[in-house]
């Protein structure tokens, strides 16, 4: 199976999850990022390179053909490839650590949405050709397109109804 960021980053939350933390006796190192995450206080140099290794233990163990590709998926690392610059697989890593780092840290947060779905994508059904597909009705709100003047035919007796204002004038003296 080919690797994914999401499989890395997903393997990488579990081996920050076996590691205790630093701070509480039964804690794990995942619960001490979260609570620094909620915390608001500056990132720990040294809790980021825990992380920075796991995510570097996971890349060591790609061959080169995958990390390419990985690495090509990641906005830096396209945006290099286009440009046909020449890098080397510890700029690659370096780049994918990145990107990798930055999800790793998104995963902490349990309101952050991610634009890549770590559920399922849902299945998308289509209709059988026996079924009846339902006539559409046009939506009576929705501007009509493509009008020329000679199309719009208003009577000012439409619009002004002498006799409507007629009754309100007489109505407020």
């Amino acid at each position: 199976m080919p690797a994914s960021t999401k499989k890395i980053v997903t393997d990488v939350v579990d081996n920050l999850k076996k590691i205790p933390s630093p701070e509480k006796k039964g804690e794990t190192f995942w619960a001490y990022l979260k609570e620094q995450l909620y915390s608001e206080s500056p990132w720990d140099k040294e809790d980021l390179n825990v992380i920075e290794q796991e995510i570097d233990k996971s890349l060591d163990s790609l061959d080169k053909k995958d990390l390419t590709e990985l690495w090509k998926n990641t906005d830096k690392g396209w945006e290099k490839f286009e440009a046909d610059k020449k890098v080397d697989d510890k700029e690659m890593k370096s780049d994918l650590t990145d990107e990798i780092l930055g999800q790793v840290m998104d995963r902490m947060d349990d309101h952050y949405v991610s634009r890549d779905s770590f559920f399922p994508e849902s299945t998308v059904y289509e209709r059988s050709s026996k079924e009846e597909v339902p006539e559409e009705k046009p939506d009576e709100e929705a501007e009509p397109e493509n009008l020329d003047d000679e199309d719009i035919k208003i009577d000012d007796d439409d619009l002004f109804n002498d006799e409507e204002f007629e009754e309100d004038d007489e109505t407020h003296y």
